[in-house]
């Protein structure tokens, strides 16, 4: 039950990014985000696990490559693809794509570790699938990301690489421990966006008035702390403690609190077709955590 709970807090707290990216459009650059957002993890995490490195050295060491790899395409990348989609792409249409996540999750355990899928998983899957393509049709309907725009790849290109970063994690060498995970993460992954995050000011310069108004160093510091460092921790644990494919159900959520942010921070509608979907998502988690059958 804790790790469900980890797992619904870290994707409560991911819920919040698509809206921070909204706001945050056109006051730093993609990369500028990106960069801030993991120095800022990185530095809190640093002194407090600084031991606990010093302990593990030689297992880190020993799977630095798949540590490096882990964390290019779960921190760097997968990330800053929220930010370049958010120049076209609304709040919660940016989180229903994002919701997909789970689908490359379970595709990747299936061609990679040969997973096998019980028919209640299956079938809860198909279920959330309909609660999340209720509330994308409606947007759609309503001129809510009318048409596909470069966004909605850039935000394709997140669920794919979270799916993975995801199935990394669920599938992670059983000698490194999971906070030393996390936090050779975090560092690696803020060190791919700096040279980036640097080349980006240069062409964009920072002024201080404002790109560093009271509301974006909040935004910027509920980023790193609450949306990378916690969420991480929380969705790692549960990555760790149980099953990933049921685990990962719970990232369907993510539609259904950007929905309810959306509404209460940037007063965007709420209607009866988000209610009915976000009932529909709950029974298709609810379906796919059933004790499974012989098939």
């Amino acid at each position: 039950m804790k790790e469900y709970l980890a797992a619904i807090f870290a994707v409560l707290c991911w819920s919040f990014n698509v809206i921070a990216a909204n706001v945050l459009t056109g006051k730093l650059t993609p990369w500028q985000i990106a960069g801030l957002r993991w120095a800022v993890p990185s530095v809190l995490i640093f002194p407090f696990v600084f031991n606990i490195l010093k302990k593990n050295i030689k297992v880190i060491l020993k799977h630095k490559k798949w540590l490096i790899w882990t964390a290019f395409w779960g921190i760097t990348i997968s990330n800053t693809c929220v930010y370049f989609a958010a120049y076209t792409v609304q709040p919660v249409t940016l989180s229903l794509i994002g919701a997909t996540g789970p689908l490359f999750l379970i595709l990747f355990s299936w061609l990679i570790k040969k997973t096998h899928l019980f028919k209640e998983q299956i079938y809860g899957l198909l279920v959330t699938l309909v609660g999340v393509f209720l509330i994308v049709l409606h947007g759609r309907a309503n001129g809510i990301g009318l048409g596909i725009t470069s966004g909605d790849f850039w935000m394709l290109g997140t669920a794919i690489t979270f799916g993975y970063y995801s199935f990394l994690v669920a599938n992670k060498p059983r000698a490194l421990p999971h906070l030393p995970l996390l936090a050779c993460c975090l560092i690696v992954g803020a060190a791919f966006c700096l040279p980036m995050s640097i080349w980006d000011t240069f062409h964009n310069p920072l002024n201080f008035n404002t790109n560093f108004t009271p509301e974006i160093i909040w935004i910027v510091l509920g980023l790193g702390i609450f949306n990378s460092l916690i969420a991480y921790l929380c969705w790692n644990y549960a990555m760790d403690k149980g099953d990933s494919v049921k685990i990962g159900m719970t990232y369907y959520l993510m539609p259904v609190f950007s929905t309810i942010e959306s509404w209460l921070i940037l007063g965007e509608g709420i209607h009866l077709i988000h209610l009915i979907g976000a009932i529909i998502i709950f029974i298709g988690i609810f379906y796919s955590n059933k004790k499974p059958k012989s098939v």
